[in-house]
């Protein structure tokens, strides 16, 4: 049974979007399979029981709202990807309405606004929208394009978390990489690498770099695994140069740019509406073109909020969370305990090897420590095969 998020009972200053009341995952793709659809609020507070719904053995309890949550799905858990669907629907919907159900939503709303609700408004290429939005085809979509959507949106965290902390160590090798790879797609204002390009230091390092990123990006077939990964190890050597020349700052612009692009690209599926009464009243609301313009939105105004992206400082856990607090470092209260745990579990068995090397039998530093003998052993065990 899928938990639906609860309808906000205050005045909302967002669109509702539409979710389908069923889908079936089929051959790594998520199709609606009822033509049964409903509203839901996006913004509305989450239900805990779809965070344990969706997250199922990984459930902690993080205080995560819809693009918290899609920020952290295992994007190699198939199930995950499909019970959040379940739950949300898809990140762009591939919409079929019976057409009593149309008429319905073409006399409530104008039809431009429907399509802005439904998400389906990109995929027009007909003047005739009457008989397109009664010809719309069920596509489903493909967990790929959930895994692509992940990781990018994961990058544009990482993104802003350098441009906040002002430490580009944060970045990860796909983000370094990507950061380059789109100069040589043509990005105008990426002035940044043209100014590293004129450090006589730099410049036959990374004029090679862009030079493979060509290679690569008008023929990724003849570009061998070998080669990815001689690039990769490049690029590394330059950032760790950039980083030695103190020329930090001039990277943190690149991922100033990155990063607008990016965005601009995301929040595309966002318009405001403005609505009157007879009365005069003014209403002011924001449309969404899918789940996935809906996301960025919220991200988007994390970011005007300045609130703090961190990871859990839990080393069993993954999880990126807003901390609510600057010294706030676990994504919940569990995950802190659990950490604690780990740590005085860390010291215990340190203490135990040490007692083992001076001469102590296993019983001694079992009631030493005031642990199991079992634990103990089991440590010295593992101590002596690594020796």
């Amino acid at each position: 049974m899928s938990y639906l998020p609860r309808q906000s009972k205050t005045h909302s200053n967002h669109a509702l979007l539409v979710r389908h009341r069923g889908y079936e995952l089929k051959e790594n793709v998520i199709y609606p399979v009822s033509d049964e659809v409903e509203y839901y609020d996006p913004f509305s507070k989450m239900e805990t029981g779809v965070l344990k719904e969706i997250l199922g053995k990984d459930y902690v309890e993080v205080d995560f709202d819809v693009h918290t949550l899609f920020l952290n799905l295992n994007a190699k858990d198939p199930e995950q990807i499909y019970r959040f669907v379940q739950n949300y629907g898809l990140l762009y919907n591939p919409l079929f309405m019976d057409e009593e159900l149309q008429k319905d939503l073409i006399h409530q709303y104008s039809l431009k606004q429907l399509r802005y609700r439904i998400g389906i408004f990109s995929n027009f290429y007909s003047e005739e929208e009457l008989f397109l939005i009664s010809s719309i085809v069920n596509r489903g979509i493909y967990l790929k394009e959930f895994q692509q959507e992940i990781a990018r949106l994961r990058m544009v965290v990482e993104l802003y978390r350098v441009i906040k902390e002002h430490d580009i160590s944060i970045l990860t090798e796909n983000t370094r990489f990507m950061l380059f790879y789109e100069y040589n797609l043509g990005h105008w204002t990426l002035q940044p690498v043209k100014d590293l390009l004129q450090h006589p230091k730099l410049k036959k390092k990374l004029t090679s770099i862009l030079s493979q990123i060509e290679k690569l990006h008008t023929n990724k077939k003849d570009f061998s695994r070998q080669q990815f990964e001689s690039l990769l190890n490049d690029i590394d050597e330059i950032f760790s140069a950039i980083i030695d020349l103190k020329l930090e700052e001039t990277f943190i612009e690149m991922c100033i740019v990155y990063l607008e692009a990016i965005m601009e690209t995301g929040l595309k599926g966002v318009s405001p509406k403005i609505s009157f009464d007879i009365n005069g009243s003014i209403d002011h609301t924001w449309i969404f073109s899918s789940l996935l313009a809906a996301i960025y939105f919220m991200v988007h105004q994390d970011f005007v909020a300045g609130k703090r992206y961190k990871h859990c400082k839990n080393p069993n856990c993954h999880h990126i969370f807003i901390a609510k607090a600057k010294n706030n470092n676990y994504c919940s209260p569990q995950c802190q305990t659990r950490a604690k745990t780990a740590r005085e579990r860390a010291r215990k068995k340190a203490k135990a090897i040490h007692l083992y090397e001076q001469g102590r039998s296993i019983e001694e530093i079992a009631r030493e420590l005031k642990i199991e003998p079992e634990r103990v052993r089991s440590w010295i065990n593992k101590y002596e095969a690594d020796r």
